[in-house]
């Protein structure tokens, strides 16, 4: 599961900067949500992608 949420500091603190988690586990923070939701899109076609071509 790919997900995009204000990234939170280790001591609780919400920043302005956008996280892509993979599976619950950090992948990368940007400072703009568009941007975060671009990578998180990207990631999502090159699963299915990967999916499609396994399947074949």
């Amino acid at each position: 599961m790919i997900e995009v949420k204000r990234y939170r500091k280790p001591d609780g603190y919400q920043t302005r900067y956008w996280g892509i988690y993979v599976d619950g586990e950090l992948l990368a923070v940007v400072v703009y949500r568009k941007g975060a939701q671009a990578i998180a899109d990207l990631i999502l076609k090159t699963r299915a992608g990967k999916a499609a071509s396994d399947a074949a």
